[in-house]
């Protein structure tokens, strides 16, 4: 991608990006749906003036990993922990639900094999982290005791899809499995989500001292993009999406974090609230971009429009849809509080684009059937956000 088709598109993503989110924010909708619907105006479904490129990838990659730091330095350890047993259940029900529905769903209506079955319904297992916390944030919800529980499911959802994309991707392309390279996966994933946070925090310590030596300015921006861009790449050395590795860099600098040797040691905040600020500017510029890249990905002038193809295409959104709802059925307290939670799972976003891009390049799913799945994972991006922000408590409500 030459430099003049990079900086127009950084153009054409940022304006429209802005504007429509704008106008989805004036009448009640979450911006994100609106920056998604800004991708697919541009992309090849309606103006056709972007195409998904792997610079693009990259550049919308870099704003997920950002957003996911902001969110890392606002959570709290302790009551993500506190959640945890509930965090399993729901993770867990988000999973096996879709994978039942709508894998069936494939291999009887969709006619494919029980193999393509099985990988169709684990893409729409995954749930996008960025996109219902992004939802969130912008509600002043993200710290309350669903968003908690949100957070930790989703983590766990993405956690395990790696794990069965690593599954399948090696069962497609050797026709074995291989138990101990998924054992050993499983370790390294477990060992980076304990180390990485507490490093983070020590290199923060150090960071500190060296700032005080610094007569050169933007030393915050510089040393903290410098970190998220250490631990994303720690995270996908070690298994993991790389976004978990901003996530844990947000982790390190959290004023809720605990860990043994702090009693020692002076308080970091006024300086880690430095860090956090530093990086905030970057976060609103680049955090849109992910998700008008999700919108530019599709390309709907593909559908097959035949009343039978789009009663099919309707079954399947259902069916993805109400999987993951019931997710949120586990959680103890109201019907609204379960919505809430069952809502935010819905989203697939950019862990579903994945898991479907990848049973394309290994022909797992058929081209036809690939643009149809593609469809179902933007309907469900779109709909999860907007149940979400209709569900959320509104300024000043209990």
């Amino acid at each position: 991608m030459s430099i003049d088709s990079l900086l127009i598109a950084l153009f054409l993503i940022l304006l429209f990006s802005r504007v429509l989110g704008e106008c989805c924010n004036r009448i009640g909708w979450p911006p994100v749906v609106g920056e998604i619907g800004a991708g697919l105006l541009l992309g090849p479904s309606v103006l056709g003036w972007l195409v998904p490129t792997q610079v693009l990838a990259n550049i919308a990659e870099l704003g997920v990993i950002l957003l996911l730091f902001s969110i890392g330095a606002e959570t709290s350890i302790k009551r993500l922990y506190s959640a945890g047993r509930q965090v399993a259940a729901v993770a867990i029900i988000g999973i096996v639900v879709p994978l039942l529905l709508t894998g069936l769903a494939a291999f009887y209506w969709l006619e494919l094999s029980l193999f393509a079955a099985l990988f169709y319904g684990c893409t729409l297992t995954a749930t996008s982290i960025g996109i219902s916390l992004r939802v969130l944030s912008d509600s002043g919800q993200q710290q309350s005791s669903a968003g908690h529980l949100i957070l930790g499911a989703a983590v766990f959802d993405d956690i395990a899809g790696v794990i069965l994309l690593s599954l399948l991707f090696n069962f497609a392309s050797e026709g074995q499995l291989a138990p101990l390279a998924i054992i050993k996966l499983c370790g390294l994933l477990l060992l980076f989500l304990l180390l990485a946070p507490p490093l983070g925090r020590m290199l923060v310590y150090l960071l500190r001292v060296f700032s005080y030596q610094s007569q050169t300015p933007g030393y915050e921006a510089v040393v903290m993009l410098t970190l998220i861009s250490l631990f994303a790449w720690l995270a996908h050395l070690f298994g993991a999406p790389a976004l978990l590795g901003g996530f844990a860099a947000g982790l390190a600098l959290s004023r809720q974090f605990i860990w043994p040797w702090q009693k020692y040691l002076q308080n970091p905040f006024p300086f880690t609230h430095k860090l956090e600020k530093s990086m905030q500017p970057l976060t609103d510029v680049f955090a849109p971009v992910f998700f008008v890249y999700v919108g530019i990905s599709l390309d709907l002038s593909q559908l097959n429009l035949s009343p039978y193809s789009l009663l099919l295409l309707l079954a399947m959104i259902l069916l993805a849809f109400i999987g993951k709802l019931a997710a949120g059925l586990v959680v103890s307290g109201t019907w609204r509080q379960k919505l809430i939670v069952g809502s935010a799972m819905v989203p697939r976003g950019e862990v579903g684009l994945v898991f479907a891009e990848v049973g394309r390049q290994l022909d797992i799913i058929p081209a036809k059937v690939f643009t149809e799945l593609v469809l179902v994972i933007a309907i469900t991006t779109l709909l999860g956000p907007l149940l979400l922000r209709r569900l959320l408590p509104k300024e000043g409500e209990a």
